[in-house]
């Protein structure tokens, strides 16, 4: 396929944009936009192949649903993994598995390019502390926002427009030389590396009781022919009824009160969800490793800070200043936790004898179990579940998928991030913390292990792909197959399982996710060569 100077840029312009925080928010963009499922779709629609485009961006989706962006670690680099692998497999003319043999090292060099971005913006926190310090509010989003922004997409686009400039030209030549053997040994590889996505993130649902239904979920589909969509609703309900909830499990959120009645005296509402909205959009605009989401909560919080203190510059100083030190946690109850720091600020204001060690212990004392429950209900449970159906749909050539799961995923994440919101501003920290011990969530995420194992193992039969190509011919007859005579026999997609459940093993003992996955194209690659995997 030819490709334009103006087909290469509209990709690179997608990358950098894939990658802020506008319009969706950090963990809204990072789990829409930046998926391969959307961008497989954007990527086809620029080469004109929206079907092809969603069908290998589906797959290489695959791979990455068990990435979790947790503590400023990202493994991998799923956008460019998906951008990159459509992109070249749509110029190349290769097939899904190929494509996935080239997102691969694209994604881990992204996530390169992650820790250099990271680790430059350390160096504008010496910059925004002396604004802050001068008492210059107004240049907070300056430093947390447009400075980041522009410095990061600049080198994204250049090092996609080179990559993709210089790729694209030479796809021709380079599918010529990998025809044959090679290439074949390469689809043998793209094959093997769905089992990287399923096996990681076993890692944080295969515990318990939900291990059963990793098994059960894979015989479904193994001898019922059941597809992810039917275990998912199949297994989804078995799980509610299996954990079970009773009326006091619902006791906490029914006993949630308007405790604070030092409610919007100096903000409005409107200016509270302004500052959310602020939250969520550029809360790791400028994430480093000094301060990690600090700048950003500090840039949420300076809108309300200066209505508050507008009457006093060295209350405003000393308020930005407890506000942008270091801070990380999930991105919905970072929300929750900024309501509870406006309301203490206002009271605060009104004369109440909150210390600047009040928010310091608060915040430090909340981000932790926030983000231990947050993340884990965000990206552990309804991310991948909403992926692997999606991804389902996209995977036969359904273009509205993508956009399908953008809104279904938006509409949750932001439904729940408003109610905690007022939940934090409007009822303060200790009931936060009665929430968070009531016990439901640790329900929520059970029922969630339970129905995201019986989905993995759907997943395995669907897509790993691991059949051995080793038979006994005589005269022209063949007289033994390894695949069908004896794994197939014993059961069938027995391999993928077995491949997965190895995943599995060495990244539970501790082995890199970067090692798992070079030994898996390692040993598919030489396999494929052999001949004796197809």
């Amino acid at each position: 396929m030819n490709v334009s100077i103006l087909q290469i840029c509209l990709i690179a312009l997608w990358y950098c944009f894939s990658n802020i925080c506008w319009p969706f928010g950090s963990m809204g963009q990072w789990a829409t936009l930046n998926r391969p499922l959307v961008g497989g779709l954007v990527v086809g629609l620029i080469l004109n192949d929206p079907v092809q485009g969603v069908i290998i961006g589906a797959t290489i989706n695959i791979i990455y649903l068990g990435i979790i962006s947790a503590g400023g670690s990202l493994p991998s680099d799923s956008g460019m993994a998906g951008v990159m692998g459509t992109a070249f497999a749509l110029i190349g003319g290769l097939d899904v598995n190929a494509a996935l043999a080239l997102a691969v090292p694209m994604g881990l060099f992204g996530s390169v390019l992650e820790v250099i971005t990271m680790t430059g913006q350390c160096f504008l926190v010496p910059l925004a502390d002396k604004w802050i310090e001068e008492g210059k509010a107004n240049r907070i989003k300056l430093v947390n926002v447009w400075i980041p922004y522009v410095v990061k997409s600049v080198i994204r686009f250049v090092i996609c427009f080179i990559i993709l400039y210089f790729g694209a030209s030479a796809m021709d030549n380079v599918t010529e030389m990998l025809s044959g053997r090679v290439l074949d040994a390469l689809s043998v590889m793209g094959g093997m590396l769905p089992a990287i996505g399923v096996g990681l993130m076993l890692l944080t649902i295969f515990k318990g009781r939900a291990r059963l239904f990793l098994f059960l979920g894979f015989l479904a589909t193994s001898f019922l022919g059941l597809n992810t969509i039917a275990v998912a609703l199949t297994f989804g309900i078995i799980a509610v009824l299996v954990v079970g909830f009773t009326p006091d499990d619902f006791a906490a959120f029914s006993n949630i009160e308007e405790t604070n009645d030092a409610t919007y005296k100096f903000i409005s509402k409107k200016d509270l969800t302004r500052s959310w909205l602020n939250w969520h959009w550029f809360c790791e605009s400028c994430y480093n490793y000094e301060r990690m989401q600090g700048l950003g909560f500090c840039n949420a919080m300076v809108p309300l800070l200066k209505k508050i203190y507008k009457d006093d510059q060295e209350a405003l100083i000393s308020a930005m200043k407890r506000h942008s030190m270091f801070f990380n946690t999930d991105h919905n109850f970072g929300g929750m936790i900024l309501g509870i720091c406006a309301s203490m600020e206002e009271q605060r204001k009104l004369g109440a004898d909150i210390p600047d060690e009040a928010f310091v212990s608060l915040k430090s004392g909340l981000m932790g179990p926030c983000a231990g429950v947050g993340d884990t209900l965000s990206q552990v449970v309804l991310l991948p579940v909403l992926s692997v159906i999606f991804i389902n749909l996209a995977s036969q050539g359904a273009v509205w998928a993508p956009v399908a799961y953008t809104v279904l995923f938006l509409g949750i994440f932001y439904g729940v991030g408003y109610w905690l919101l007022n939940i934090g501003y409007k009822s303060g920290g200790e009931t936060v913390l009665k929430l968070m011990e009531s016990g439901i969530f640790d329900k929520v995420i059970e029922v969630a292990s339970i129905l995201g194992c019986a989905v993995m193992g759907a997943l395995v039969c669907s897509f790993v792909s691991f059949n051995w190509n080793v038979t006994m011919v005589t005269e022209g007859v063949e007289i033994f197959n390894l695949q069908t005579g004896v794994f197939d026999a014993i059961l069938p997609n027995m391999m993928p399982l077995l491949l997965t459940m190895g995943v599995y093993g060495l990244a539970k003992k501790g082995v890199k996710s970067s090692h798992i996955t070079f030994a898996t194209m390692a040993l598919g690659f030489v396999l494929g060569m052999l001949g004796l995997v197809a």
